[in-house]
């Protein structure tokens, strides 16, 4: 006879207690590296502490404490190693290998000469706005495992690893947990509501930017501001850090150009002429 499956709740406080013991692991690991590398040592730390658990067929201290186990897709047996090992690196290098994804994409639009600077100002803003909306993803799925159970990780989830009660646990409905996961649910949708709005804002300023220098304040290449205008050879204008920068050609009509042919306009403010 199957376990019967966990609920919500302890699914909650068997990762808030994981979350707990995985942040004093990386603030160890960062004491113990140059402080250049202190970034990486929360997926670091989340990868040894789920290989010395999951990996080696062992509950979690949070799931120990929770009184739950792992099971797949079945509910009658263990999940398989390589499901295991999957939703691990999924966990801890999910997010960075899916911004890197995406900022990769974007240096390949960028350096795309077969694309119109129309077509790529639109997809270069829309590849912005799915970086800003990489974190609301996890919000949005957790806020649905608060309404309808299940794992809080998405690499869970994608490897069908969920959980079941190994010990007897209260019959309880828990309502707040739902509505918990309403309100969750209604942040992560506004907050993905403003990203893309904020490109569609974006693209609109990008169809007015006429293709010579003019007192449009917006830098076409990082959406910002211009703060220290600098003009290309070709007559753009755009910040100092993005004609120093990664930039090799001009955003506009793609126009290569080297640093040392970067013009800095030391008198000229944008919207004054």
């Amino acid at each position: 006879m199957a376990l019967p499956e966990a609920q919500p709740a302890e699914v909650l406080r068997a990762w808030q207690k994981d979350d707990l013991y995985e942040k004093q692991l990386a603030g160890s690991l960062a004491r113990l590296v140059p402080p250049q590398h202190a970034s990486k040592a929360v997926p670091i730390s989340s990868l040894l502490y789920k290989s010395f658990t999951t990996l080696k067929d062992l509950q979690t201290l949070g799931e120990e404490y929770s009184g739950i186990v792992q099971v797949d897709e079945t509910y009658h047996k263990l999940p398989s190693f390589s499901s295991r090992l999957l939703s691990i690196l999924l966990s801890a290098f999910g997010e960075n290998l899916t911004r890197r994804l995406l900022s990769n994409m974007e240096k390949q639009i960028e350096h795309n000469a077969t694309l119109r600077p129309e077509a790529q100002n639109i997809i270069l803003v829309v590849l912005k706005a799915l970086n800003n909306i990489v974190p609301q993803v996890e919000s949005i799925h957790r806020a649905l495992s608060y309404i309808t159970g299940g794992p809080l990780q998405i690499g869970k989830t994608v490897t069908g690893i969920n959980y079941v009660h190994v010990r007897p646990a209260a019959a309880a409905y828990y309502a707040h947990l739902r509505l918990l996961g309403v309100v969750t649910l209604l942040h992560a949708f506004i907050s993905c509501g403003q990203s893309f709005y904020q490109a569609k804002k974006h693209m609109d300023d990008m169809r007015e930017f006429p293709n010579e220098v003019d007192s449009n304040k917006s830098c076409i290449a990082c959406l910002e501001e211009i703060i220290q205008p600098c003009a290309l050879i070709c007559g753009h204008i755009f910040c100092m850090n993005c004609c120093y920068g990664a930039l090799e050609s001009c955003p506009l009509c793609r126009t290569p150009f080297a640093k040392n042919t970067v013009v800095p306009l030391m008198n000229y403010r944008p919207g004054t002429m």
